[in-house]
């Protein structure tokens, strides 16, 4: 292994599949509507009907030929079934996670309050109804107080290995981290996830693959399903928010598609996704980083409303080919060195962009190397932490020598920066995925 393999940028996606979790062969909608009218009827012939059926709802859908046999097609079915109506509840409508402004001066500290806050079982059921629009809707039980107990040892487990990496040494720092994330991950997956309900059936795999002589990430199509696969699927729609900017895009495509096809992808990769180091990524790699400035504005006709799209900072812009990718049909034309995308209000939801948001709240376009493949921010951050966690504990002597500068310079400033960056975030991102609060650090009192 070259520990220069760190920095190259290289991915690789093969079509691949490993029993995907959603299916559309069996029209579970179809059977669904069936099944509601069919309870609506065995309600309105009441008791004397019912005797017919030895009072037995179960007997009266057998008759009707609505008890279909539970195998993997029809799981399936009703698992894309359960996506879909998540989708259809988050886009197009405002968000009900609130904004919250956290002090510039001393953000981490509210920032550890705040997720010591959601360790309260009662809280963790409210929100399991919060982030879940409508597996976790009122009309269901939601979760119970044993698993919401559960959820919040997880969180508190996250908790305390993320302070411990807070005031723990460089050594050790992406292992803390990566535990904390993959414990908070497992409540991010029960509260967001629409397909998933209880821990204890989580597959037991991390959902991926380390490459360690080639210091690569391997996820989607035929790895394991596991911690990450379903950390993927807990982001039905992709949030974009602002102060003045609130709407959400379909991740349908992309979850379907992550299934699909295999992924083999460098560290170099994924470190030129990060907007906090962009500036230190061009500078060790000699590469333009994939991230670029965004500002969202709303414009309006007297026919329609629609989001006027600025990517880039006036010098340089993505690929007009990653713009046309992530907005099919969309309007997109140039002005004063940026890249410009008019989108309708009513179509925001069909587009596939790579968005990410920094601790301030300001957006970033990142060029998509997985495309149709969108990964959400903190998946981004799982794979990273990961390999680097992988890294450390398989290849010590070479771990100790970037922590020593003893290797290339660019490759021990890249990576010290990373980690330092991503620790003070974590917080941060861990809110807007966990809580009914979307942080937002700022200098305003």
């Amino acid at each position: 292994m070259e520990i220069e393999e760190i920095l190259k940028d290289s991915c690789e996606r093969i079509s691949a599949q490993n029993k995907p979790p959603f299916d559309s062969t069996f029209d579970y909608a179809n059977y669904q509507k069936q099944r509601d009218s069919a309870l609506a009827e065995w309600k309105s012939i009441g008791k004397d009907g019912q005797e017919k059926y030895n009072g037995n709802l179960k007997n009266f859908y057998s008759e009707k030929k609505l008890e279909p046999e539970l195998n993997q097609e029809f799981l399936n079915a009703r698992n894309l079934f359960l996506l879909h109506n998540e989708i259809n509840a988050r886009v197009g409508v405002k968000s009900n996670i609130d904004l919250i402004l956290l002090d510039e001066l001393n953000f981490p500290a509210p920032a550890v309050e705040l997720l010591e806050n959601i360790e309260n079982s009662d809280l963790v059921r409210e929100l399991y109804k919060v982030r879940k629009r409508t597996t976790g809707t009122e009309k269901n039980s939601g979760i119970t107080s044993d698993e919401a107990r559960r959820l919040k040892n997880c969180m508190r487990q996250g908790r305390e290995l993320y302070l411990s990496s807070r005031s723990g040494p460089l050594m050790v720092k992406p292992l803390t981290l990566f535990y904390s994330l993959t414990a908070y991950a497992y409540a991010i997956i029960i509260l967001n996830n629409p397909i998933r309900f209880k821990l204890e059936n989580l597959p037991g795999s991390h959902g991926m693959n380390y490459l360690p002589n080639y210091i690569q990430a391997q996820f989607g199509g035929d790895m394991p399903h596991g911690t990450f696969s379903d950390l993927l699927v807990s982001f039905p729609s992709n949030s974009i928010r602002t102060r003045d900017v609130d709407y959400a895009q379909s991740s349908e495509q992309s979850i379907l598609e992550f299934f699909k096809n295999r992924f083999t992808v460098s560290a170099g990769t994924f470190l030129s996704m990060v907007p906090e180091i962009r500036d230190y990524y061009k500078i060790t790699t000699g590469r333009n980083s994939r991230t670029h400035p965004l500002e969202i504005s709303p414009v309006s006709d007297r026919r329609s409303t629609s989001w006027e799209l600025q990517i880039g900072d006036g010098i340089s812009r993505p690929p007009t080919s990653d713009v046309e990718q992530s907005f099919p049909g969309f309007k997109i034309s140039e002005r004063h060195g940026k890249t410009i995308v008019t989108i309708p209000t009513a179509d925001e939801h069909t587009a596939q962009a790579t968005i990410y948001s920094d601790i301030r709240g300001r957006l970033w376009y990142v060029e998509n190397p997985f495309f149709p493949v969108v990964l959400p921010e903190i998946c981004l951050h799982f794979l990273l932490t990961s390999i680097l966690s992988n890294f450390m504990r398989y290849s010590p002597d070479h771990w100790g020598e970037v922590l020593l500068n003893q290797v290339d310079t660019n490759v021990s400033l890249i990576i010290t920066k990373y980690l330092s960056s991503f620790e003070l975030k974590m917080p941060i991102l861990l809110l807007r995925s966990l809580s009914k609060f979307h942080p937002i650090v700022s200098n305003e009192n």
